[in-house]
């Protein structure tokens, strides 16, 4: 065909949704949100806006994962979709994988408080030298312009992200999970006028594994101080002070200590914080402080069982998911964080319990409680995948064992819960003949 043929076939490129990216259009907030999870250490983030400049895929999901301890802004995702609902799977799967495990509520939040939010851990991470996420230009332009909150935009954005404080025990436990974790701006949320925070600059930032918390000797819970107001010279005002003994188990650098506190609440705000005794303690002994039964219940697949994800079962779409080297491993949370309202806190009281879907054919089922292992054998028992699988055996342990296992290199649990119980018989039992 000549050059200059006026018959020759005219091409033109046509933009699809494939092609299409947040940067190309505009964009309009639409929506955000915040976990309520401050004081558990991390909150998650979501933000939605608007691209009316594209054809397809007009809507824009951003979410951010901040860690106020050590990791600062850790992770970021996005995901597009159209209104045609392209994309939503994908996007309740990275929610869920993302922020799932947290058991807060979703708050809302305006754009400024969005903007803010991510300005301040981006902030964090370069006074930290922690590098940024991955796709820093996807999330750039939230940079821009500085946001800037008064003493009461901040509180309220605090308020936001901190659940409902109803328990002296939930005070208490957050109040000391914030000390231990040196995330000292958080923990003087929760007191009232000057206490000092900072009284342990001997230990690192450690993880607060166990609380228990009682009555400080000599206390009763009632009235420690009365005081006549100015309105009310009859009858006066009673102040409640009343003072709580903790005992915490702390890690860091893989060695574990005792601290000892006493905590003093007016209502249900942190007035005094005294450091009674500090001493460090073996591994085992922190051991035989966290032990508690694991309950398991074991299924084998048939050869011709689909695969095992996410999507399985009502309770793994929020799992989060770890990859090992037979098997993938899917911890299910609880949708909340009661656990720091007991007298006596565990790290793990948050998780549900797991599934353990090995390379060889099997799937695990373990909780810490029996209310957890009855919640997920209902959840499989009432998925598509029961179909395809037989009960081999339920157990309980004293201590958890799943870890045991999974690091064994056994391909069947009923092997490896034979040679468990051996060993334990073999500890009970020792030779008649010795």
């Amino acid at each position: 065909m000549a050059p200059n043929d006026t018959n020759k076939p005219v091409f033109s490129v046509i933009r699809g949704g494939l092609s299409e990216k947040a940067s190309e259009s505009r964009k309009i907030f639409v929506s955000s949100y915040i976990t309520d999870t401050r004081l558990m250490g991390v909150v998650g983030v979501y933000i939605h806006w608007l691209l009316p400049d594209n054809e397809t895929l007009t809507h824009f999901h951003q979410l951010f994962y901040f860690d106020a301890e050590e990791y600062g802004f850790d992770t970021y995702k996005s995901v597009l979709t159209g209104d045609d609902g392209t994309g939503l799977d994908e996007l309740r799967d990275v929610e869920n994988a993302l922020l799932g495990g947290l058991g807060g509520k979703q708050i809302n939040l305006s754009e400024k408080e969005a903007r803010y939010m991510v300005q301040q851990y981006v902030d964090l991470n370069r006074r930290m030298n922690l590098p940024l996420p991955e796709d820093y230009q996807e999330y750039r332009f939230l940079l821009y312009p500085k946001e800037e909150l008064d003493r009461t935009e901040e509180y309220v954005l605090m308020s936001k992200q901190c659940p409902l404080l109803y328990s002296p025990y939930q005070v208490i436990t957050y109040f000391l999970m914030r000390i231990f974790g040196k995330d000292f701006g958080a923990a003087k949320f929760l007191t009232k006028n000057y206490v000092r925070t900072n009284i342990f600059p001997e230990h690192k930032a450690a993880t607060l594994f166990r609380n228990s918390i009682d009555p400080a000797p000599g206390e009763d819970g009632s009235n420690t101080g009365y005081y006549a107001t100015d309105d009310d010279k009859d009858f006066g005002t009673f102040q409640t002070h009343t003072s709580w003994l903790c005992e915490s188990l702390i890690e860091y650098d893989r060695n574990f200590y005792i601290v000892i506190t006493q905590v003093t609440l007016d209502n249900l705000r942190i007035v005094k914080f005294e450091k009674v005794s500090s001493f460090k303690i073996s591994q085992t002994e922190a051991v035989m402080q966290l032990a508690r039964p694991e309950y398991v219940t074991v299924f084998d697949f048939y050869e011709n069982a689909p695969p095992f994800d996410r999507n399985s079962t009502v309770l793994s779409q929020k799992a989060m998911i770890n990859t090992h080297d037979n098997g993938r491993l899917f911890m299910m949370f609880h949708p909340n964080n009661n656990h720091v309202c007991r007298q006596t806190y565990l790290l793990n009281d948050d998780v549900l319990g797991t599934y353990y879907v090995s390379d060889s054919g099997q799937i695990i089922i373990t909780s810490y409680s029996q209310e957890g292992i009855r919640a997920l054998e209902w959840d499989f028992c009432h998925s598509d995948h029961i179909a395809f699988a037989e009960l081999v055996g339920k157990y309980q342990f004293d201590e958890p064992v799943l870890d045991e296992f999974i690091g064994s290199g056994f391909e069947d649990f009923s092997d490896f819960a034979m040679l468990v119980a051996k060993d334990m018989y073999d500890e009970e039992d020792p030779d008649d003949n010795q």
